[in-house]
């Protein structure tokens, strides 16, 4: 069977700072596939995007080696806890096509909800092993799924899912997930659909960086595939 996988980001950062403390990173897998990492550090602004870079880095090093995901998400854990002794968090999600097991592997340490969309069902994913960093024992939650056509997961940082809290209304994603046959969209348009719904949320000032990630795989390719990867990074003074 012959799949093509589909990744979008989109993401924007607190108000009134200049730098987001999320940090996504893109990683060719040496079995075959790809990962993409999330980390989102505690806080906002410089600091925090320089902490979420270090996290980062760290795991995407111990993928290129080959390490497994989950290997990688405590060996990043315990990084952080020895760096900073238990007084600094993040969020980490890691988002695997593994094509040596032809399976959907995530890997998490978050407490933002996950979105699956598989069969065209909706579901949210809440099992999480916890923010790394705080806690010396503290383990991710791996999930994984078989390779198939339609399969869709939709990461948010809690910028994303704690939109519109300050007003009692946050936004439900399992309800953006089914709006308009998703499977319809590509995955820039429901990653910038659901970005767009916590901007509207936190009334175009969000209140703290933001991030989405949409994984897909759809049915088809070609003979001699061709792999694209494009990129908007507007520059702010």
């Amino acid at each position: 069977m012959t799949l093509t996988i589909e990744l979008a980001v989109a993401k924007t950062h607190r108000a009134g700072n200049r730098e987001s403390g999320d940090t996504v990173e893109l990683i060719e897998r040496p079995g075959g596939g790809l990962s993409v990492v999330l980390v989102d550090a505690q806080g906002s602004g410089m600091a925090a995007k320089l902490l979420s870079l270090q996290v980062a880095g760290r795991v995407l090093t111990l993928l290129n080696e080959g390490v497994r995901d989950g290997a990688a998400a405590r060996a990043a854990h315990d990084f952080l806890f020895t760096l900073r002794g238990g007084r600094v968090s993040a969020e980490l999600d890691i988002v695997s096509v593994d094509l040596a097991s032809r399976t959907l592997v995530v890997t998490r340490n978050s407490e933002a909800p996950l979105v699956l969309i598989r069969d065209s069902d909706v579901e949210i994913v809440a099992s999480t092993g916890g923010r790394i960093g705080l806690y010396r024992h503290t383990r991710p939650s791996v999930t994984e799924w078989t390779l198939e056509p339609g399969l869709t997961v939709i990461v948010v940082s809690d910028g994303v899912a704690h939109a519109g809290a300050h007003a009692g209304k946050t936004i439900d994603l399992a309800t953006l997930a089914r709006q308009e046959s998703p499977l319809c969209e590509t995955a820039q348009q429901l990653a910038d659909r659901v970005l767009s719904a916590a901007l509207a949320a936190d009334r175009g000032h969000p209140r703290d960086d933001m991030t989405v990630v949409v994984l897909r795989l759809q049915a088809g390719g070609v003979r001699q595939p061709v792999r694209r990867l494009s990129l908007t990074f507007p520059l702010t003074e």
